[in-house]
């Protein structure tokens, strides 16, 4: 970090967004924050849909040396996902060539670009991708969009975070729907719980992205950003109704509507191998999966009030 750098946050106001500029404050690094769904502090604009000129312009008169790219379609249909993820991906992409070409761009990916793995295993980021939903595709659409940019001269990284848990966790996210639900009903419908994940606080996120856009050496193309330890769904979802002393009850097997990720029988296991991010900046993550818990349901109101929309 040279004291120089500009960081421009696209979905600012969203749950990982609006983690990365809290943590640009804390550390005192000018930023601006563009979202498609909120105003002040930030400025608006969407990536999917907002006139090329207008983002030529509003990246030229800011002059970033770090893009962050932490907009994202969570839920919708297809064609919303192909929009939020793809559609936008490309448009900041060409903008960045004609305005920002110098620039570095940090690309939030998802472990949804690789999809499942055998039982017991980690997953690198040399891992084969097989994503098994319309979520998981159009992520790694964006992703390659931009690993291509990277081919072609570009310095940008695609940074691929596991589960993202804390406090603020959206209603389109696992415990987002645990905290809406536990304080509207004491039977919450959950879909299988028979999954296995790596849940990542939101605010380890936050550093990685961090660590990733601001170190001096060219980081390798794709990273990894998790706990490296799996936890079944079911226990997780039972340890934050423990948590809220609530005694809420649980139904499984009903899928919510909104629901754009892998389902338990398709990804049944997914596990973090985040040995290259620690090795080129030397992130591991610090808040424990129970302590992020805890501060989830400390929080729940930030939780149900925190759309997919960013």
């Amino acid at each position: 970090m040279t004291g120089s750098e500009r960081v421009m946050v696209f979905g600012a106001g969203g749950f990982l967004g609006a983690r990365i500029c809290a943590l640009l404050t804390e550390r005192g690094i000018e930023h601006r924050g563009m979202t498609r769904s909120t105003g002040d502090p930030h400025r608006r604009f969407d990536l999917a849909t907002g006139h090329c000129y207008a983002l030529d312009a509003l990246v030229a008169m800011y002059k970033p040396t770090v893009i962050v790219n932490a907009a994202a379609a969570t839920s919708g249909d297809t064609l919303a996902l192909t929009r939020g993820n793809v559609v936008a991906v490309e448009a900041l992409l060409s903008a960045m060539q004609r305005t920002a070409n110098n620039a570095r761009l940090v690309q939030m990916g998802s472990a949804a670009e690789y999809g499942g793995a055998v039982h017991g295993t980690s997953q690198g980021e040399d891992a084969e991708v097989r994503p098994e939903a319309a979520y998981g595709f159009t992520k790694l659409a964006g992703s390659e969009l931009v690993l291509r940019a990277r081919r072609n001269g570009a310095d940008a990284v695609v940074v691929r975070p596991f589960n993202i848990s804390g406090p603020g966790s959206p209603a389109s996210t696992l415990l987002g729907r645990v905290v809406r639900q536990v304080q509207e009903t004491d039977t919450l419908e959950m879909g299988s719980l028979e999954a296995w994940r790596d849940h990542v606080d939101v605010r380890d996120v936050a550093d990685a992205v961090l660590a990733v856009a601001l170190t001096e050496e060219k980081p390798p193309p794709v990273l990894n950003v998790g706990s490296g330890q799996a936890a079944l769904s079911r226990d997780v979802v039972h340890r934050l109704i423990e948590l809220s002393g609530t005694g809420a009850t649980v139904v499984e097997g009903r899928v919510h509507a909104e629901h754009a990720g892998s389902s338990a029988g398709s990804v049944a296991w997914q596990q973090a191998d985040t040995r290259l991010i620690e090795r080129t900046v030397g992130w591991t993550p610090r808040v424990s999966l129970d302590q992020s818990l805890a501060d989830t349901w400390e929080e729940r109101e930030v939780g149900v009030a925190q759309g997919a929309r960013v």
